[in-house]
């Protein structure tokens, strides 16, 4: 069920649609996580830029790597989908990212050849570097679907990662052991060839905050050494349980409202 559906005010392409949509989803425990604190800014941005909000409500989620969770992150790959079918671009949020910037399109990153950009992250402690899905922008062209079939035939994928491996196997990285250590680009195909790397704070890792009580995935100590950007455009909540997510998200979104951001660029 699609929870909101928004393009009201926002500016639009010659032909008076959305330029493109923002997706997202989350569940039972998610749920007020991602309209208490994250649907704002969502829609504050997509407001400046021209995209409309496809929220999902979704049945199920869970926490880790347990069944319902890796069915809730598999459902991505259908919204996706069904997003591109309908709009230019289809820019995927999960639910413990806050935009805390509008002051750039993240369209402008997305090369004119390409049809997907991603974030690459940067885990020192697990001599790890791999795309991450949590912020996900795709251009509706043949190459994107073609992509996202070859993620379905992948499969949700062991371990902690079921869209994210699927990704990883989608696009012949080396995805490193069971736990994903030690992942790095692998020979790359086609689908890697299209594909933009958006810069660093458009997918920032959260670093405060973490305790062994409170993460699952990976261990606090991960975190500790990731590389970081000053004053990010995206900032994602990664890996904490629930109750530390909105209590960190929470803390965070009461600043926004007083950070400065740059006048919209001309377009």
């Amino acid at each position: 069920m699609v929870m909101s559906v928004s393009s009201g005010g926002v500016r639009r392409a010659r032909s008076g649609r959305p330029r493109g949509a923002v997706v997202t989803a989350a569940g039972p425990q998610m749920r007020a996580i991602l309209h208490e604190l994250a649907l704002p800014t969502f829609h504050r941005f997509a407001r400046r830029w021209g995209y409309a909000v496809l929220a999902e409500e979704l049945s199920t989620d869970g926490a880790g790597a347990d069944p319902s969770a890796q069915q809730a992150k598999w459902a991505k790959i259908r919204l996706l989908r069904e997003a591109l079918a309908n709009f230019p671009l289809a820019l995927w949020l999960d639910a413990d990212v806050l935009l805390t910037r509008d002051d750039e399109d993240i369209a402008s990153h997305l090369h004119p050849d390409h049809f997907q950009a991603l974030v690459m992250e940067h885990v020192p402690y697990e001599h790890r570097v791999n795309p991450n899905t949590g912020v996900w922008l795709l251009r509706s062209c043949p190459a994107a679907f073609a992509f996202l079939d070859a993620v379905r035939t992948a499969g949700p994928q062991p371990g902690p990662w079921a869209d994210q491996g699927a990704v990883l196997a989608a696009l012949d990285w080396d995805r490193g052991d069971e736990r994903y250590r030690w992942a790095r680009p692998g020979r790359g195909n086609q689908f890697l060839a299209g594909t933009s790397w958006l810069p660093p704070g458009w997918n920032q890792p959260y670093l405060g905050g973490r305790t062994a009580e409170n993460v699952f995935n990976s261990s606090a100590q991960s975190y500790a050494d990731r590389p970081v950007v000053s004053h990010p455009h995206a900032l994602h909540f990664m890996g904490m349980s629930p109750a530390a997510r909105y209590r960190h998200m929470a803390a965070v979104a009461k600043t926004l409202s007083v950070m400065d951001v740059a006048p919209a660029r001309p377009r």
